[in-house]
């Protein structure tokens, strides 16, 4: 008789359906934020109905924030590694900040020498966007938030007491003024749906840090913390420092759209997504043709691959996905580039692509400025 674990079989079906749920409203999102970006494009900043499209998209982003939070329940364990500056993931989390009106003064330091680590940026910058924003409603009278990268040794006593190897690494201290918080509330910030009876701190859905720990103890690292009741508190994310190596780069946001005339295969079985896919890329000057499945995208590529330049490839789709999809589509040009759109985390799949030479992914829901700096990225690789 095969024994089967009740316990492992309830956290697969979980996995599934946190996996399924956020696949949907990530693709929902994608949609309303495809065509809220074209609207915001042609629309004027003194038109009174550019405020209302930027509240919509602030919205979106906010709702795939919190999808991406359940499938990091189901999800944190898989992430993607390349080499980045730690540098750039700061600036990048420091320069989305909405501070208007919250009555905070931002002091960011950053090391003046690149600060190479090994790891998925996505999963990283999701740890720094948690912890900042833990910081900001630890000050709802305002106060003073400090940013700073710096790199550090850490040997013997230390690194057992934190437990990781000796050597090198990346610090990112994360300071506010606020509350502050207790021995016994330190105790439990990490733990999962634990919440403090104040309702501004920690993490009011009790989840984030948990996340975050997780994280950030999966890239070899780890998360120290030091607060005091109405002094503030002291967050350090600390990471393995990677060999310096050169053009180790994350790109930092650009408010310009990047505009091309390629010939791009869009490949999805949404057909919403389809719809916007394909006037974002007219409106950024690329030729665009659709496929609603992998045998669609296999057949129109075998006909017109000498003219098709890029391929934007849906992983989630019926009879075949996006992996089988890639796969057949090397079969007919092993040089092709694909970029993989997804409302998934990097999972064994989308990693597998990677490793077979996909050349790049983007979670939906996407703007039509990311959109079109990714997009370039990947043909001019």
């Amino acid at each position: 008789m095969e024994f089967i674990n009740p316990k492992d079989e309830s956290l697969d079906a979980v996995e599934a359906l946190a996996n399924g749920i956020a696949h949907d409203v990530n693709n929902l999102l994608s949609a309303i934020k495809g065509h809220a970006s074209l609207m915001m494009s042609s629309v004027n900043p003194s038109d009174p109905l550019y405020g209302h499209i930027s509240e919509i998209l602030s919205c979106i982003d906010q709702g795939s924030e919190i999808a991406n939070q359940l499938l990091g329940f189901a999800k944190v364990d898989a992430f993607y590694t390349t080499s980045i500056d730690a540098n750039r993931l700061v600036r990048k989390a420091v320069e989305n900040l909405d501070l208007k009106g919250r009555n905070i003064i931002l002091d960011v330091d950053l090391n003046a020498k690149p600060l190479v680590i090994n790891g998925d940026p996505d999963k990283i910058n999701q740890v720094i966007s948690v912890i900042v924003e833990n910081a900001l409603q630890a000050m709802p009278e305002g106060g003073k938030l400090s940013v700073m990268t710096e790199s550090a040794a850490i040997m013997n006593g230390t690194a057992e007491a934190y437990g990781v190897d000796t050597g090198y690494f990346v610090k990112i201290n994360i300071t506010d003024t606020g509350i502050g918080m207790d021995n016994e509330v330190l105790k439990k910030i990490f733990k999962p749906f634990y919440t403090h009876n104040h309702r501004n701190y920690p993490d009011k859905k009790g989840l984030g840090l948990t996340f975050a720990r997780k994280i950030v103890k999966n890239h070899d690292g780890v998360i120290d913390v030091w607060s005091s009741p109405n002094v503030g508190s002291s967050f350090s994310i600390i990471l393995p420092l990677a060999e310096p190596i050169e053009n180790a780069d994350m790109p930092s946001h650009q408010e310009k759209l990047i505009l091309g005339n390629e010939f791009v295969l869009l490949v999805d079985d949404e057909e919403r997504i389809l719809t916007v896919g394909r006037e974002i890329c007219k409106a950024l000057g690329y030729k665009v043709i659709t496929a609603d499945s992998g045998r669609e995208a296999l057949a129109i590529y075998a006909e017109k691959k000498d003219e098709i330049n890029l391929v934007v490839l849906d992983m989630i789709m019926p009879e075949m996905n996006g992996l089988e999809t890639f796969m057949g589509l090397k079969k007919l040009n092993p040089d092709i580039k694909v970029l993989l759109s997804t409302g998934y985390a990097i999972d064994e799949k989308a990693q597998e692509m990677l490793r077979q030479g996909c050349k790049g992914y983007i979670l939906k829901p996407y703007s039509v400025i990311d959109f079109s700096h990714k997009i370039r990225e990947v043909l001019e690789q």
